[in-house]
């Protein structure tokens, strides 16, 4: 099958994400809490990317 064929018939099953005029209380609480944390001017918990990526490949699989 052509590729541009099959990117047409694809292009029909992608979900639409459906924004909405305000957030919810869940995601409310998150923005304070993010403001907060930069706020104080904490670092955050990795310094780097390398740390962060290192620190996921030692973690357990949940």
């Amino acid at each position: 099958m052509k590729r541009s064929k099959r990117d047409k018939e694809l292009t029909d099953t992608i979900t639409q994400l459906t924004l909405h005029a305000e957030p919810n209380t869940e995601s409310l609480e998150a923005i304070h809490e993010s403001d907060a944390f930069f706020a104080r001017g904490n670092p955050g918990r990795f310094d780097n990317a390398a740390d962060l990526i290192d620190a996921a490949l030692k973690a357990s699989e949940v």
